[in-house]
């Protein structure tokens, strides 16, 4: 077997519910229209299955970078209600950036609207993968399904091309995504920005929980035996203690997570630090009163747990 083989969905898993034949539908059509995006970035996800969490807000879920894929193809309180095959779709290409980002920053973000194009342009095309490496023409699977055929999410495509045009009317610079570029931040003020950033992050916490937390309790309904403790809120299993230090800073206005790397939040645009642009503790710090009565324009290593009248 060829490498380029392994750089796709491995297996897929439906419930045993009502129309679990067209849920497995679903899942083998998403896998196929995904895998030349997966195949271009080397990913693999080697279980993508159906569940139905307890929390009802909770749409999908990645666990270990892609060992398991998560979705939630049924509405809430009704098993034969699916959720269209788009929101499906686009839930999945969501899950699929937690390989690489695991915090919804600018990074995830950046990355969610790229792949986002390129399975447009895929759609639009009419082109899927038969899941032996040939990229063919779409064409609908036997048997009776509620979702839209491949065919016919060409027209979905530019729906959602038309929206962007008129989203690009009352933008400032266009249909980005927030903390995908920094063109439409700059167009905002700081408090826009934050703003944005952080109902943006709120939402998609409450409906993707591949970001880490805490508390453990088993909260999938499915009938599959649970794979992993979750937490009670979101669903999301519970990180591994790696005691190693953070990679990542998180804005006090908007709260995003940027690379320690940056002296600005790439949401917006504020310092990392309170007061503007960083400078030596030399020139910040002034130490009155000092333990040795008398003031000094240096905070000393062993006056750090003594002093008390410190003026930045």
């Amino acid at each position: 077997m060829e490498m380029a083989d392994l750089h796709k969905v491995w297996e897929i898993k439906a419930l045993k519910r009502p129309r679990g034949d067209e849920a497995r539908r679903i899942l083998e059509n998403v896998a196929k229209q995904v895998q030349p995006i997966m195949r271009r970035r080397k990913w693999r996800v080697k279980v993508l299955s159906e569940f139905c969490p307890a929390n009802s807000s909770l749409l999908g879920l990645n666990v270990g970078r892609g060992v398991h894929v998560k979705l939630r193809l049924r509405r809430p309180r009704g098993d034969l209600d699916f959720f269209s095959y788009e929101e499906v779709l686009d839930t999945m290409l969501h899950e699929l950036c937690h390989i690489e980002h695991g915090p919804h920053n600018a990074l995830f973000y950046k990355l969610w609207d790229d792949i986002r194009k390129e399975c447009e342009e895929l759609i639009t095309k009419g082109i899927i993968v038969t899941g032996q490496g040939f990229d063919v023409p779409g064409r609908r699977l036997g048997g009776v399904s509620r979702q839209p055929p491949l065919s016919s999410l060409g027209k979905t495509a530019l729906v959602a091309a038309e929206k962007r045009k008129l989203i690009a009317s009352l933008l400032p610079s266009g249909p980005k995504r927030l903390g995908g570029d920094s063109s439409i931040m700059a167009s905002l003020t700081p408090v826009q920005a934050a703003a944005m950033a952080a109902e943006r992050r709120i939402l998609d916490d409450l409906w993707c929980a591949s970001e880490s937390c805490v508390h453990s309790s088993v909260v999938d309904v499915s009938d599959d035996d649970p794979l992993a403790l979750a937490c009670d809120a979101c669903g999301s299993e519970r990180p591994k203690d790696t005691g190693g230090i953070s990679k990542t800073w998180s804005c006090r206005f908007c709260t995003l997570d940027n690379n320690m790397k940056l002296e600005k939040c790439s949401a917006c645009g504020e310092w990392r630090y309170s007061r503007g642009a960083p400078t030596s503790l030399e020139h910040r710090i002034l130490v009155l009163d000092c333990c040795n009565d008398q003031g000094t324009q240096f905070l000393r290593k062993e006056c750090l747990n003594t002093c008390m009248n410190i003026i930045f």
